[in-house]
């Protein structure tokens, strides 16, 4: 890897690390979403700076080609992000039913309340 790719990389991930901290400073992202977004920017940064390092994992897990390793690493991680995703939707979906349910039976209430305030 040329010095001018690592260079551009570097900035890169600097540059995409403040946006999410920015992001979570703002409390646009929960910072429970947001470190596993910075957990994989500091890898790619420690990538970027020793990039012969991959060479090295590669050859540990038995896979011939760094670039397959990286394939396989982008593969896990969208693997954890859907699955993460997956759990707070279905919290939320949760959360949304509960709502609706509480919304119902508050909205009965008054109009029960209504309609016998009005038969006196």
């Amino acid at each position: 890897m040329s010095i001018k790719l690592q260079i551009l990389i570097i900035v890169v991930i600097i540059l995409a690390m403040l946006y999410i901290v920015n992001h979570v400073r703002k409390k646009s992202i929960d910072f429970k979403y947001a470190l596993l977004w910075l957990f994989v920017c500091i890898c790619v940064l420690v990538l970027a700076i020793f990039p012969k390092l991959l060479n090295v994992v590669a050859k540990a897990f038995g896979i011939a080609s760094p670039v397959n390793m990286l394939f396989f690493f982008g593969f896990c991680l969208s693997i954890v992000v859907i699955f993460t995703l997956s759990i707070a939707l279905s919290n939320l979906t949760d959360k949304v039913k509960k709502m609706a349910q509480e919304i119902a039976i508050i909205r009965k209430d008054m109009y029960e309340r209504y309609n016998s305030n009005k038969d006196v």
